[in-house]
């Protein structure tokens, strides 16, 4: 089924498209009703799996009711994949994600973990230059933490 976490009956496949309609997480969490941009992101992300957009990830949680502390104390870490993936030898290389980024009102675009870990590659401690180049932002991987 994937995450055992339900949120009031609300269909995750509407945030995705929410999102990609240009709603800031802020915007969709007070839409929704929701306590925490977490809840947003978890709802995302379940929604893309249902759309078979990226693949389903079980996540790690117990059926336990939600605690209402801390958000980052429930967080069970994402297990690292073992198969690797191969360098791209060809630094030209376009992926279309089929959906946009939209700068929102605090002034910043969210990449989530789903977009550069699962489907562009990267990993966890990646650095990146930030340049701009005609009408595109580019994101250059660094060979080391800037």
């Amino acid at each position: 089924m994937g995450m055992q976490i339900e949120y009031k009956n609300i269909d995750p496949k509407v945030v995705v498209n929410e999102i990609r309609n240009g709603r800031s997480l802020e915007s969709v969490q007070k839409v929704f009703g929701l306590k925490f941009k977490s809840e947003v992101q978890d709802l995302y992300l379940k929604g893309l799996m249902e759309m078979g957009e990226i693949p389903q990830v079980a996540f790690n949680k117990t059926a336990a009711p939600i605690s209402h502390g801390s958000d980052n104390l429930e967080r069970t870490p994402f297990r690292k994949r073992e198969r690797q993936r191969p360098p791209v030898s060809n630094p030209i290389v376009v992926i279309k994600t089929g959906n946009f980024r939209t700068i929102g009102q605090s002034g910043s675009i969210t990449l989530n973990r789903a977009l550069l870990i699962e489907m562009l590659g990267f990993a966890v401690g990646d650095s990146f230059e930030i340049y701009r180049e005609d009408d595109m932002v580019v994101l250059k991987k660094a060979s080391s933490p800037v």
